[in-house]
């Protein structure tokens, strides 16, 4: 037996094996000793005798998809060594072979899956053009490939999609490796002929009539290598792979997919709490995937996205046709997966009772939507094969409610197999034989209360309690002592046993043989059950979208091709949902590339620039979704990027300390950004001196504004920084109310046009819990700074050269010394800046009283 354990485990060393012994899964050696640790089971000895015996553990067989799930989060690839033969018919030591080797990116088992995430398995490949990357889910068949262009392209698509396991050369760049460790994909080394080899004239990977890139090509070659390498008898059908270009796309970077929290949220990175985990009404994991599939890649086709608003509205306006179409989907199952499952030859009886269900469900719902004024929906409805004729093989073969598992029996529909029919008649003859053989032996007995019984362990068995056991014939014959009694069996009962127990095998060998033809029949069907998933799964996100419409109000966006984005009563569509009724406030956003072009919010800390901010990036990735959006009205020119730099921290894995992350978040986007593309910056050039991160910020904005000329947000607490709006039209001040009272602060979350030169931090403190007296102190260092050093909050606008403006490079050297300024006086500055409407008196007063000091220290002698 062992030496059948070292075979298999020659075979595969890179994986842990689990060795089926009887009812357990054992490992041994080396496995045993990591298995033991990862998933804290004891560690004992196969020697137990010997001082340095063979280390082994294991779990029962019943289990064994809990542990494989367990072991393959924590990154470990297992081989499934398995009995191949009966026990029973076996002359010596059964045989055993592989039958499955189950990594991160190739798992089948439900248990190990999420039902509304695609599991998908990756290659890489380094290439001149930039990194080849193909992904395909084998539980499904989706099969995409795109080009990234550097390593932060190949992050974003990695965080995106989510990808379980990633094939890299064995000597591929550090940095490849780098990403992975980042986006916590699980990497798999392979020798480079994997990424090149053919297999003997195999056919080249199918693609919607591109030509492939080389890139793609041999990231293909690896992926096809790698997924028959696991599942040698070709139980994988991928299908046609998509090759996608950013260009189609609303492109989101790794680090704004991460900060907008878009399928999961950045703390615990939990569902709940998420654009996805709130916008999701689907009523299948297949919508529920698609609709994910939908988020990581917006779309920028203006007509494919007003055909899914004209769907959405039709459904969200009809209530009769959208709860009809809810309902029918509610009936269905994951067909994507259990057609995936058909494929791969693990259907069990119950997953083929699901596709029967499921199935039943696709002509009601095909009636009802080509019915609809909608041409997307006549057009997806038309698509829908109602696949009748696997409905009635199923509906023919399968009993209506079949076994779990293939080896109980009771799968086949009575009356469709005659030699099952028949086998079965022998069985429920059987039970009447026993019903007569126990009424005939309690006569002969005179024992009353004497059963006949049946267990698999010992098979037939009369039992008789001990205070009839003076009473029991001296022809039966011993089998069992229990706590109640004693259990006997005849010859006649044994003979009849062995007749029963062969039926039984016989009939349960020949449902198993039915069955497996009937999965033979449905895999060769199992594309036009993809293709029609596909497409119903489209029906549900659209359906699920007009379901989360109708409940939030959320109304349909207009669409343009230039640079507006005007949005009235626009509101944050995750935190509105947390809250109470009524108690989000809404507000107006106005941008636009020809006129008002970058937005500046002053405000304090705690009022809500962050919020506002986010919702005005996610009411845009819902429209470019085909969603309709979080406001009273909105008008929306299509982006071609969404970027955020909202915070930042220490990137230790990487040796950056928060000033350097920002700094590469804002280089990244001042390198990637367009006209077409959406900016939202939350404080730029914090964690260095003050003078510094104004400086960068000012010229942050000034190259946003004058050189990108992208829609850009700009929250800022460099109060100076608002003085752009004074030479340039195209910048604009707005700020978020509050309101003082009695020496207190209350956020109205207003957002309101003009500056504000106030940041209430002692205020956001003493709020947070700082103690009185740190608070009292700080407000008089407040006025001794203020007192003393007016000029560190008036700084006047730069000088550009004439024309076109200059272009600040961010990481340059030092600009070329300015004229000295000749324009107005500090204190000039600051009477024109200070607004009588929202100050008080009191205010009013010491601002004078300082300007005043300010003035007599300058004419001291």
């Amino acid at each position: 037996m062992m030496q059948q354990w070292h075979e298999a485990k020659r075979s595969h060393p890179d994986c842990l094996l689990f060795f089926r012994m009887g009812d357990f899964y054992e490992l041994f050696d080396d496995d045993a000793v990591q298995a033991a640790r990862a998933l804290e089971l004891t560690l004992t000895s196969r020697d137990k005798d010997k001082e340095n015996g063979q280390p082994m553990c294991g779990v029962p067989h019943h289990a064994a998809p809990g542990y494989l799930q367990r072991l393959l989060e924590l990154g470990f690839k297992v081989a499934v060594c398995d009995q191949i033969e009966d026990p029973k018919q076996a002359k010596g030591i059964v045989k055993r072979a592989v039958t499955r080797v189950v990594t991160p990116g190739t798992v089948l088992e439900d248990a190990a899956l999420d039902p509304r995430t695609s599991s998908f398995l990756a290659a890489i490949w380094p290439g001149l053009g930039g990194y080849g990357l193909v992904y395909a889910d084998i539980t499904t068949g989706e099969h995409r490939g795109t080009v990234c262009r550097d390593l932060a392209a190949l992050a974003s698509t990695l965080t995106r999609i989510e990808a379980r396991e990633a094939l890299i050369p064995h000597d591929v760049e550090a940095g490849v490796a780098t990403v992975l460790a980042r986006t916590n994909t699980v990497a798999t080394r392979l020798p480079l002929d994997a990424f090149e080899r053919t297999d003997g004239g195999s056919p080249p990977p199918k693609t919607r009539g591109v030509q492939l890139p080389d890139e793609l090509r041999r990231a293909e070659a690896a992926l096809a290598s790698y997924i028959r390498s696991i599942r040698p008898r070709g139980e994988v059908a991928l299908s046609e792979l998509v090759v996608h270009d950013d260009a189609a796309h609303l492109v989101i970077d790794e680090t704004s997919f991460r900060n907008l929290e878009i399928v999961k949220t950045i703390v615990g990175g939990r569902r709940s709490g998420s654009l996805f985990g709130l916008i999701d009404r689907t009523a299948t994991a297949m919508g529920g995937r698609q609709l994910r599939r939908w988020l990581e890649l917006p779309s920028r086709d203006r007509q494919v996205l007003e055909a899914r608003l004209d769907a959405v509205g039709e459904l969200a306006r009809d209530g009769a046709f959208r709860v009809d179409v809810h309902d029918h989907l509610g009936r269905m199952f994951d067909l994507e997966r259990l057609a995936g499952r058909l494929v791969a030859g693990v259907a069990s009886p119950k997953d083929l009772a699901a596709l029967r269900r499921s199935i039943a469900q696709l002509q009601p719902l095909r009636s009802r939507i080509v019915a609809a004024a909608s041409l997307r929906l006549r057009d997806l409805g038309e698509q829908v094969d109602p696949l009748d004729d696997v409905l009635a093989d199923l509906s023919a073969t399968l009993a209506d409610d079949p076994a779990a598992s293939a080896d109980e029996g009771r799968l086949i529909r009575e009356g469709f197999d005659a030699e099952v029919d028949e086998l079965t008649n022998l069985a429920r003859a059987g039970k009447d034989w026993i019903a007569e053989y126990q009424a005939k032996e309690r006569t002969r007995s005179g024992i009353s209360s004497l059963k006949v019984s049946f267990n698999r362990v010992f098979g037939y068995y009369i039992e008789v309690s001990r205070t009839n056991l003076e009473l029991v014939p001296k022809d039966y014959i011993r089998k069992q002592t229990v706590s109640t009694g004693e259990r006997f069996y005849t010859l006649e009962l044994k003979e009849y046993e062995t007749k029963v127990l062969t039926a039984e095998d016989q009939r349960i060998a020949r449902e198993t043989a039915v069955f497996d033809s009937l999965r033979s029949r449905l895999r060769e069907r199992s594309s036009r059950i993809l293709r029609t998933a596909s497409r119903v799964a489209d029906i549900d996100v659209l359906t699920g979208l007009a379901v989360l419409a109708h409940e939030k109000g959320y109304v349909r966006p207009t669409l343009h091709d230039d640079g507006r984005l005007i949005l009235r009563g626009s509101r944050h569509p995750v935190v509105e949902a947390v809250l109470p009724a009524g108690e989000f406030v809404p507000n107006d956003i106005d941008l636009h590339t020809d006129s008002r072009r970058v937005v500046l919010i002053t405000g304090p800390n705690m009022a809500g620039k962050s919020t506002i901010m986010r919702q005005v990036a996610l009411t845009v990735l819902l429209a470019q979704v085909g969603s309709y959006v979080p406001a009273v009205s909105a008008e929306i020119g299509l982006c071609d990027r969404i970027f955020t730099r909202v915070g930042a921290s220490d990137d230790l894995s990487r040796g950056q300390s928060t000033f350097m992350v920002e700094m590469s978040e804002t280089s990244a986007i001042l390198r990637q950004a367009t006209e077409r593309s959406l900016v939202v910056l939350d404080e730029i050039g914090r964690g260095t001196s003050t003078f510094d991160g104004l400086s960068i910020a000012w010229a942050v904005a000034e190259h946003l504004n004058d050189v990108i000329k992208a829609r850009t947000l700009f929250a800022t607490h460099y109060h100076e920084l608002t003085e752009l709006a004074r030479d340039r039209d195209t910048v604009k001040n707005v700020h978020v109310a509050v309101r003082e009272w009695n020496d207190q602060i209350v956020f109205l979350r207003q957002l309101r046009e003009g500056a504000t030169n106030r940041s209430y931090g002692i205020q956001v403190g003493r709020l947070a819990g700082l103690p009185e007296a740190v608070v009292a102190r700080a407000r008089e260092v407040l006025a001794r700074l203020e007192e003393t050093d007016i000029k560190e909050h008036s700084v006047a606008s730069p000088p550009s050269p004439a024309g076109k403006p200059e272009q600040l490079g961010l990481f340059g050297g030092p600009p070329k010394a300015a004229a000295p300024a000749t324009g107005p006086s500090e204190v000039e500055l600051q009477l024109a800046r200070f607004d009588l409407n929202r100050s008080t008196p009191l205010e009013a007063m010491r601002l004078i009283e300082r300007l005043q000091k300010r003035l007599s220290a300058r004419s001291a002698p």
